[in-house]
């Protein structure tokens, strides 16, 4: 369960669940490699993709990115709503991996180009990639644009479901890693819905990040 260290002692009903969920895990993944070879080979470059896509870093990156250039109040208010959510995802999910520290799967290849191999980061329990596929999926649906049209919501919502398969097929997670992700994920939802950060107050923060001149004054 940990990552060196002494071993800690696991209660008989979570080591069962434990087990359980590996088993299960590795019996998912080999029908579906049986299935589909391809994702061996091809597919795993698409699934790539997706772990990059949902990575925490070209979130921030681009979140930082839009605060400079989309300056407008309505902006503001997504950016740094967004930009919070972000930094909740991160901590709550460092905090779990940290008190949970399950290994992560033995077949995972380290073949992550983002990967932080050190701290939280390298434990399984849950799966970071989806909890924040989850939360921005559903910050951008119901929070920020909920009359998305059905043309841009399905992308999305297909985009957050691939994301979280891509975590088990790529053997970077457990089956119960996703799904206590998938739970998280909603659950950072409802906060950054609790702690909205209102118009003036996100015009304030992202002109002081972007070091911009008041343009609304």
């Amino acid at each position: 369960m940990a990552v060196g260290g002494p071993k800690r002692h696991i209660p008989t009903p979570v080591r069962k669940v434990l087990d359980w969920d590996q088993a299960l895990t590795k019996k998912v993944v080999d029908i579906a490699f049986a299935a589909v070879p391809s994702l061996h080979t091809s597919l795993r470059v698409y699934m790539k993709f997706l772990e990059v896509s949902c990575h925490g870093i070209p979130w921030f990156a681009l979140t930082l990115i839009s605060i400079y250039l989309l300056r407008s109040e309505a902006s503001r208010e997504i950016q740094i709503n967004l930009l919070f959510g972000l930094v909740y995802d991160v901590m709550i999910v460092a905090f779990v991996k940290a008190i949970v520290r399950r290994s992560r799967p033995v077949q995972n290849r380290n073949d992550d180009i983002l990967s932080v191999s050190v701290g939280p980061d390298k434990f399984s329990f849950p799966s970071g990639h989806a909890t924040r596929a989850v939360y921005v999926t559903l910050f951008f649906t119901q929070w920020a644009y909920p009359g998305m049209s059905f043309v841009f919501r399905i992308p999305i919502l297909v985009w957050a479901g691939a994301v979280c398969a891509s975590r088990v097929l790529m053997r970077r997670h457990f089956i119960l890693d996703v799904i206590a992700g998938v739970a998280i994920g909603n659950l950072e939802f409802l906060l950054s819905g609790i702690l909205w950060i209102g118009p003036g107050a996100s015009k304030w923060l992202g002109d002081w990040i972007s070091t911009a001149e008041d343009e609304y004054n």
